[in-house]
């Protein structure tokens, strides 16, 4: 791992598990977060589990709805925004990456129902932190997907690798980004800051394990199987059609 690496990843190392959200879910959201400076920022929300427009509203200030967010996709206007919190080391990630997310991008996104926007997590150590900086850096060059779906690929290869940085750059440079222009987007001095702005986001909120997802103020913890999903984004459709 690079010296970047280690002087970067100064972030707590943090038990992965559900107990947490699993609570969330079946006793409360009732989520208080701290100090937050500007209006409509999630630190600022408190939710309860008793209303459902307590909840949209708390979903929407985790929105960004950014229309440049290269870590986006969907309709900046879609009914219903999922909030996914990855780590790209974790294989459950991968799973969910490859197999339920093509699936909800047919089925909800192209048709601009949904939007997901992606927030970095990485709670599994220098490698988890090192792929999510690649991932911003892939995402200077509007790569930030054909970046995710490389790197779930070979998640295996990297996770297994003597060398995992150089291994990453020939992956890289196999999807077609360019090598230099990515190197270059490494050395930002802003992107260990906007990973640790993201882990932060989901610490707040109460996740502690990946994936984990907010979908229009619903939280469904893990991979779960795809009908749990749609059973999600089509209660949030309805209810935003109410």
């Amino acid at each position: 791992m690079s010296s970047r690496t280690k002087s970067r990843s100064n972030m707590p190392l943090i038990v992965a598990g559900a107990v947490l959200l699993a609570l969330v879910l079946a006793v409360t959201i009732g989520i208080a977060l701290e100090d937050g400076d500007s209006e409509g920022d999630a630190s600022d929300v408190q939710v309860s589990g008793g209303s459902g427009e307590e909840q949209r509203a708390w979903g929407e200030t985790l929105a960004r709805r950014e229309p440049e967010d290269p870590g986006a996709m969907g309709a900046a206007d879609a009914p219903v925004v999922m909030v996914a919190y990855s780590d790209f080391a974790c294989p459950f990630c991968a799973t969910w990456a490859r197999e339920t997310q093509p699936e909800l991008v047919e089925r909800y996104v192209d048709s601009g129902d949904l939007r997901i926007e992606w927030r970095e997590f990485p709670y599994l150590g220098d490698l988890s932190r090192e792929l999510s900086l690649g991932a911003l850096a892939a995402a200077e060059q509007d790569a930030f997907w054909e970046y995710q779906e490389t790197v779930f690929a070979h998640q295996e290869e990297l996770k297994s690798s003597s060398d995992p940085d150089a291994l990453l750059r020939e992956l890289v440079e196999e999807s077609g980004l360019d090598p230099e222009r990515f190197e270059k987007a490494l050395d930002d001095e802003s992107l260990p800051a906007r990973v640790d702005a993201d882990f932060l986001e989901g610490q707040r909120i109460g996740v502690s394990g990946t994936p984990a997802f907010i979908v229009n103020g619903d939280p469904v913890m893990g991979a779960q199987p795809l009908p749990v999903f749609v059973e999600s984004i089509e209660s949030a459709l309805n209810a935003a059609e109410g």
